[in-house]
């Protein structure tokens, strides 16, 4: 089960395959909503899909081009939470050529509470982990969340830098790359749109903090991949976000399992 915000993508189940305009039609109507929550509308003005066959990309521009819009979800009133449909960032080459659909997969959240150590810019959550279990034990309120971040800042100081689509960042080195208001997001109101990748053979190079903080709420995942035509097996390579290593996803549709393997060995 997905601990999801909205009901719209309530109704999937793993391993359903669902055509493109179908699958883009459901994170746009999240995006809808979000604008009607009165959000913060923040960010580039493209709020649809951008497809490079047909349409020129300057990969030189905000977000490689893609100029998405995203709306400011945070409620701790501390910084900038950004939510985004994935389709409005990412280039949808090949649809109608190549590939035609999109499948759904649930991926169970053992596999990132367990063996999951990094995400995009920063290779060790070791602290972070151990905030996210102490945060559990608070109500959760603004500012209990706040003074608890408070206390980890001065416990661990090391300072360390990053850069993304924003800007070069300077944060302490235990939340780099990690947003706490996210992470409350996701634990109090759920997921707003599954982890969406461009690819049939690869994944977990995005979406890798979602990942992190709804797994921990005992939420599975959810993906949303292009699917490869005719194909009842194949092999999924996740980002090396697991001990700095890959892991291989086997994908079944006959069977409809999911198998995960590093170094050669099943994870369980």
């Amino acid at each position: 089960m997905v601990n999801y915000w909205f009901d719209t993508f309530k109704n999937l189940k793993s391993f359903d395959i669902v055509p493109y305009q179908e699958m883009v039609d459901l994170y746009l109507t999240n995006q809808s909503l979000l604008d009607d929550g009165k959000f913060e509308k923040l960010g580039g003005k493209n709020e649809r899909p951008i497809n490079s066959d047909v349409e020129e990309v300057d990969h030189n521009g905000f977000w490689l081009g893609y100029n998405p819009r995203y709306y400011n979800i945070d409620s701790l009133g501390n910084k900038l939470t950004q939510a985004k449909a994935d389709v409005v960032s990412m280039d949808m080459t090949g649809v109608g050529k190549t590939w035609d659909d999109f499948i759904y997969l649930e991926l169970p959240s053992w596999l990132f509470n367990k063996y999951q150590t990094a995400v995009h810019s920063n290779r060790n959550i070791t602290y972070f982990k151990k905030f996210m279990n102490d945060v559990d034990t608070t109500d959760l309120s603004k500012e209990r969340v706040l003074k608890l971040k408070d206390e980890y800042d001065n416990k661990y100081k090391d300072i360390a830098k990053y850069v993304d689509y924003f800007g070069d960042f300077q944060d302490p080195a235990w939340r780099l790359d990690l947003d706490v208001g996210q992470y409350i997001s996701i634990k109090q109101n759920g997921l707003i749109y599954p982890i969406m990748f461009n690819s049939t053979k690869f994944a977990f190079s995005r979406g890798t903090h979602r990942a992190l903080f709804l797994a921990h709420t005992d939420s599975d995942v959810p993906f949303v991949m292009q699917y490869p035509k005719n194909r009842t097996k194949w092999q999924v390579e996740l980002a090396e976000n697991f001990n700095e290593k890959h892991v291989m996803m086997r994908v079944d549709l006959e069977k409809k399992s999911l198998k995960f393997y590093r170094d050669g060995k099943e994870l369980v």
